[in-house]
């Protein structure tokens, strides 16, 4: 429209003479008008008319003005409507100057949706996670739209950001069916993080409430198959069951419902066909709760063959079991067959009961390595697998240590010491002595490295924590907010967060390395926390502390997700495996075991004579190693809580345990000033199946025997074992024969 300024001036003096305008500059002016009279207007209906013109009004310029009005309107204070619109624009309808208009203005949304889509859309990662951590507004979104163009941006946009697992759940989600539910909780516990476990169990959960029998089903095969306690808990909150009545039974016996499930299985075969239904892990859940409870009738229901397990899977109460069954049967050639193929600690066990009964293979060349091995293994037997110290680390000056931490690759040790000082120890060069780090700045309480080993992270006694540079010792940040002693310092895997617990009964997330605080997270009671875990997947915290409870956090939004009451009197120590298990040891002496994710206490043991200081999970074998105010060091086997192996020659008290990620090295630092380096790879030969091909196994070996002629008498003794059982072992190596599967008693095994 070309304007004619004086027509203008004349129809503004003239308000009636409107009607000689020409025709075609009405419309235009009208609509200007009204744009103008919607962008003074005090009306959240104005920003609904103005969002309505610049997405579907057919003339451009119109819809340019209704933007431009309504950016105009968003930069006032108390314009919450304008700025939804606006993100509205942006994200439903895709308007490219709505996205410019947000971004150059740095506007936000007081719609959580909206803001969180936005980001999703058009930020990256980070910026979108603290607006939806668990990923919920975004999938709420995608399954509430009808839009086949709105669904398709955000299945790119979760392309672009690596979110792949999330496409595969949302279009599962989408139209339901028993086949897709099923292929996504087959994939449950292999989920990259939690979040989507999270996204599954909300929208499964939601699915549940509105009716659909999938998703109950689902809710109920989720628990039954993970042992999920978050699961367990929507279960009995909604009263779901399985629709089956085996996997019914099951429910109730896994749960301890005794008198629902008596009700319903009266003679126990419904337990006994799950059972045989069931994968190896649940039977394993299912053996373990029956003899803790002591309900074992039903597995005299179970017939032969139900229950076929690998040597592996066999925990020390299954090799005791074992050995009675076959012994008490005269089983002996079943005995023999085991006994080399058994871990060597336990068949050490099995060769002294035959050799007691007198018992010898018919095969010369058989009875020849029977008659050597059951020779060695007597002396084996009254020596139990110890670990062996292979090094000593001490600082240059005499004085006690306080705190210690390795760094993840084995290649750095940092040690704090009560004259308030920090050693370094470069552990590729032994032979170099240990620098020191950073100047009186007080005593360190605690220290951990980055995952990247650039830095070295301190707690100290004046509540602050301090960082410094690897590469020339530089403390580069001081970090302050606590106000009570730090017990505990963990970093996230992936190297940009920090976590810090303490007296004060809070636990705080700093951006690394360099902060600020990014949240602050109390404990209900305000109780002196002393230790800290992160779960494998680096999204849950896990704390212990004054109060004897476990609490589980997740540390995105702040939000405590359980509490594991009944730990006893207040917590000393606390270890997290990589897998789901924590351990716990309070103040009144007892160490206990559970699993993380729903929260069952798998045993608890009294340490008597025992005062522990540190706990550290094995990362590959069944062992969570121990030391204690004396200094001693202990290796309990995680299913059964007992000790199997126990070392007090350190007799200082220790102040720290490390094992490195290969599983063959542990180091334990103590407040003598000793840091000891003790050898594992005899106790965990001893306590693992045997390895194939054997012979790949025989040159370690027979070096390490070679060696051992100044070492300690049971060393040599296993090590002689170990070295005559592979021997024997290695003409396996090259015969092919089928699997062996004997009956035990309360199941089969698989030789």
């Amino acid at each position: 429209m070309t304007l004619c300024w004086e027509h203008l001036q004349h129809l503004l003096s003239h308000p009636s003479a409107w009607m000689e305008s020409p025709p075609e500059w009405i419309e235009p002016l009208v609509l200007r008008g009204a744009v103008a009279v919607l962008e003074e207007a005090d009306s959240p209906e104005a920003d609904l008319i103005l969002g309505a013109a610049a997405r579907v009004c057919p003339i451009k310029e119109m819809r340019a003005a209704a933007l431009q009005a309504l950016t105009r309107r968003a930069s006032q204070q108390g314009r919450d409507s304008s700025r939804t619109m606006l993100f509205d624009l942006a994200v439903n309808a895709a308007n490219t100057e709505a996205v410019a208009v947000i971004r150059k203005h740095n506007l936000t949304c007081s719609c959580p949706r909206l803001q969180a889509v936005f980001s999703f859309l058009y930020e990256d990662s980070e910026a979108y996670g603290q607006y939806d951590p668990l990923g919920l507004h975004i999938t709420e979104a995608y399954l509430e739209s009808q839009d086949a163009g709105f669904r398709s941006r955000l299945i790119e946009a979760a392309r672009r950001q690596g979110w792949e697992e999330w496409i595969d759940i949302v279009r599962a989600l989408e139209s339901p069916t028993e086949e897709g539910v099923d292929a996504l909780i087959n994939r449950y516990t292999r989920f990259t993080h939690s979040r989507e476990r999270q996204i599954l169990l909300h929208f499964l959960d939601k699915a549940a409430q509105a009716g659909s029998e999938i998703a109950q089903e689902a809710l109920c095969t989720l628990f039954l198959k993970y042992e999920d306690g978050q699961v367990l808990q929507i279960l009995r909150q909604r009263g779901y069951l399985p629709r089956d009545a085996v996997q019914r039974a099951l429910f109730f016996f896994l749960t301890q419902q005794w008198e629902r499930y008596e009700a319903l299985d009266l003679d126990q075969r419904l337990l006994a066909i799950a059972y045989e239904q069931a994968s190896p892990l649940v039977r394993r859940r299912l053996l373990h709760l029956s003899r803790y409870t002591g309900r074992v009738g039903w597995l005299s229901i179970v017939q032969r063959g139900h229950a076929v397990r690998g040597v592996r899977d066999l925990s020390d109460a299954d090799w005791q079991t074992l050995m009675a069954h076959l012994a008490g049967a005269e089983r002996w050639v079943e005995l023999w067959k085991i006994a080399q193929v058994a871990p060597p600690y336990w068949g050490v066990q099995i060769l002294h009961v035959l050799k007691e009964k007198g018992w010898q293979p018919e095969s010369g060349e058989e009875r020849e390595a029977f008659n050597t091995l059951s020779s060695l293994a007597e002396t084996c037997r009254l020596n139990p697998p110890q670990v062996q110290r292979i090094a000593v680390f001490r600082p240059p000056m005499a004085t006690e240590l306080m705190s210690f931490a390795v760094n993840r690759e084995g290649t750095w040790m940092a040690a704090g010491t009560t004259d308030a000082t920090l050693w370094i120890w470069d552990l590729v060069d032994s032979k170099l002595p240990p620098r020191r780090l950073g100047g009186m700045l007080g005593q360190p309480r605690v220290l951990a490295f980055s995952p990247e080993s650039d830095y070295l992270i301190g707690g100290f006694n004046d509540h602050a924590i301090r960082i410094f540079r690897m590469s020339d010792g530089a403390l580069v940040k001081t970090l302050s907010g606590h106000k009570g002693l730090i017990r505990a310092l963990v970093v996230h895997p992936a190297g940009r967060v920090l976590f810090s617990a303490g007296f004060d009964g809070t636990i705080r997330v700093w951006r690394f390395p360099f902060g600020p605080q990014l949240r602050l997270m109390t404990t209900p009671d305000g109780e002196e926390l002393f230790g800290l875990g992160i779960s494998e997947d680096g999204e849950r915290l896990i704390s212990a502390g004054s109060a004897g409870v476990i609490r589980v956090w997740r540390w995105m939004d702040g939000a405590l997700v359980a509490e594991l009451p009944d730990q006893g009197e207040t917590l000393l120590a606390l270890a997290v495996s990589s897998g789901q298990l924590g351990a716990s040891y309070s103040r009144d002496g007892w160490l206990r075991a559970w699993n993380i994710v729903n929260g069952r206490r798998l045993w608890e043991v009294t340490c008597e004579g025992m005062r522990l200081s540190h706990l550290y999970f094995h990362p590959e074998e069944q062992l969570l190693f121990s030391t204690d105010l004396e200094g001693a060091i202990s290796a309990w086997n995680i299913f059964s809580g007992k000790v199997i192996s126990r070392l007090t020659d350190p007799a200082s008290a220790g102040v720290g345990l490390w094992i490195h990620p290969q599983g063959h090295r542990l180091f334990s630092a103590h407040a003598s000033g000793d840091i000891n380096l003790w050898d594992l790879e005899t106790l965990l030969l001893a306590r693992s199946v045997p390895r194939f091909p054997a012979a790949l196994q025989i040159p370690y070996l027979e070096q390490r025997w070679l060696k051992a002629a100044s070492e300690a008498p049971s060393l040599k003794a296993w090590l002689r074992y170990l070295l005559e059982l592979y021997r024997w072992l290695a003409r396996f190596d090259v015969e092919v024969t089928e699997p062996v599967v004997l009956e035990v008693g309360e199941f089969d095994i698989q030789l």
